[in-house]
């Protein structure tokens, strides 16, 4: 896996742009990979079915901090029904990494949190 160390990938591991909190967020949710005990934090600010804002935190792996920073990067200005469509095809060509079957479920931790979360926003507003 020499493409994962990557010197664009480093720096975004070392300080992803969606690394953070949102105060007072529309919804945010906690997410466990069972596989490595990778824990995320997901919070965003939802304004008129847009999504402006998207943040993570926790303790998570290089393969987690990435797949998180590069799917908020896409969701970001886009609308819920947007944000929803996006699968583990679409993120997985966007990280472009040559994944073990492990290492997707790395790759796809902050996904799962964003179907989780963007369900359960579209249950407290119905």
């Amino acid at each position: 896996m020499d493409d994962l160390y990557r010197s664009e990938l480093m720096e975004i591991y070392q300080d992803p742009a969606h690394r953070g909190q949102i105060i007072n967020p529309s919804i945010a949710l906690e997410k466990q990979n069972a596989f490595c005990g990778d824990r995320l934090h997901l919070s965003l600010q939802i304004k008129n079915n847009i999504i402006e804002d998207a943040k993570f935190d926790g303790e998570m792996c290089f393969v987690s901090i990435i797949g998180a920073d590069f799917l908020l990067e896409e969701i970001i200005g886009k609308t819920l029904a947007e944000a929803k469509k996006i699968d583990q095809a679409h993120l997985l060509k966007l990280i472009d990494l040559n994944l073990s079957t492990s290492r997707v479920a790395c790759a796809t931790l902050a996904l799962k949190a964003l179907q989780e979360a963007l369900s359960a926003y579209e249950k407290t507003k119905n």
